[in-house]
C-alpha cells in the first residue's frame, strides 16, 4: 500500500513533511504546533490563529524555536527579522522579537551561530543542536 502511495504521489520519502507544516504554520501566522507521544501513539496538535499577546510564554519559545530550526534546515539562520516577520510584528516591534529570541535562548534551544561576535545588532541564531 505504501508502495503504491508513493507512485501515486501521494507521499514521500524524504521526510520533509514536517518542515513544510511549520512552514504552512508560520505562513498563516499560526502557533507552534504540540507534539505528544505516548507508548503506542503520536498526537500531533495545531492551534488556531492567536494574537502574539494572547500566546502564553511558551508558545512563543516553541514557535520561535521551530522557527529557527527552519530556517536552519534551509540553510539560513534566524535573527530579528525573521523573527518579526514570523509573528507578524512591524519593525517597530523589534522589542518584543528581541524578548522572544532571549527567552528561546535562556531555555537553551537556541544558540548564537557566530559566538565570536562582539556586535549584537547583526547577531543570528541557529538551534541549539547545530
Amino acid at each position: 500500500m505504501a508502495q503504491l502511495m508513493l507512485q501515486l504521489g501521494l507521499c514521500e520519502r524524504r521526510g520533509s513533511g514536517v518542515d513544510r507544516a511549520v512552514e504552512a504554520l508560520e505562513k498563516m501566522l499560526l502557533p507552534a504546533y504540540k507534539a505528544e507521544s505516548g507508548d503506542d501513539f503520536t498526537r500531533i496538535t495545531l492551534y488556531p490563529q492567536k494574537a502574539i499577546s494572547v500566546m502564553t510564554r511558551e508558545e512563543r519559545i516553541e514557535a520561535c524555536y521551530q522557527h529557527c530550526c527552519l530556517a536552519y534546515v534551509d540553510n539560513e539562520t534566524m535573527n530579528n527579522q525573521s523573527v518579526r516577520e514570523r509573528f507578524g510584528l512591524n519593525k517597530n516591534q523589534g522589542t518584543i522579537a528581541s524578548h522572544i529570541i532571549s527567552d528561546t535562548l535562556s531555555k537553551g534551544l537556541i544558540k548564537s551561530a557566530n559566538p565570536e561576535s562582539e556586535s549584537r545588532k547583526f547577531v543570528s541564531y541557529v538551534p541549539f543542536y547545530a
